[in-house]
């Protein structure tokens, strides 16, 4: 189980630094292989988890949320600059126009 943990660790860990760095593609891979960990983690007829290992997943699922409102806010603000950037583009092209 430890190595499990271990394993999922990593995976959360790359999910977050290819997040941070804007790569998309590859936090959508380090992503389904969280879920695969963790799908396996709890899959696992052994599960008789210790405090300390509750603790770890409790601290992962916690990771996982502060990555997910991060993104959810560089969404917000790219759909943003892409609606501002848009709405210039359409002002320049009328200004063409004239």
């Amino acid at each position: 189980m430890l190595a499990e943990l271990t394993e999922l660790d990593d995976h959360v860990k790359k999910l977050e630094a290819h997040c941070q760095a804007g790569e998309l593609e590859s936090a959508e891979e380090a992503l389904t292989k969280v879920d695969f960990t963790l799908k396996r983690i709890f899959s696992s007829d052994d599960l008789d988890l210790s405090t300390e290992q509750v603790e770890h997943l409790k601290s992962c699922y916690e990771n996982i949320s502060a990555i997910s409102d991060k993104l959810r806010q560089q969404k917000g603000d790219v759909t943003s600059q892409l609606s501002q950037h848009i709405g210039n583009k359409k002002k320049i092209n009328v200004y063409k126009s004239i």
